[in-house]
């Protein structure tokens, strides 16, 4: 048996929405454990790392200038 179809049956998640439920722009935050390896960052220390703004270059192989300065120098920790 063939389910029907059409807006009114779409799941809930499916449906269209109107544009100011819609979602604005880029994720701006990064979750740490999904952060590259290379920046170092404790596991356990918090749950988001700092998103960087790569610009035209790749966002595995930029380092925020954050971690550096918090990270590794540990200066701005506040």
């Amino acid at each position: 048996r063939q389910q029907p179809t059409g807006p009114q049956y779409a799941p809930a998640h499916r449906q269209q929405s109107s544009p100011k439920a819609m979602a604005r722009g880029t994720i701006k935050h990064l979750k740490r454990m999904f952060a590259p390896r290379h920046w170092m960052l404790d596991k356990l220390k918090g749950r988001w790392a700092p998103k960087p703004s790569a610009g035209p270059h790749k966002l595995r192989e930029c380092l925020p200038l954050i971690v550096m300065l918090r990270e590794r120098l540990k200066y701005a920790l506040t």
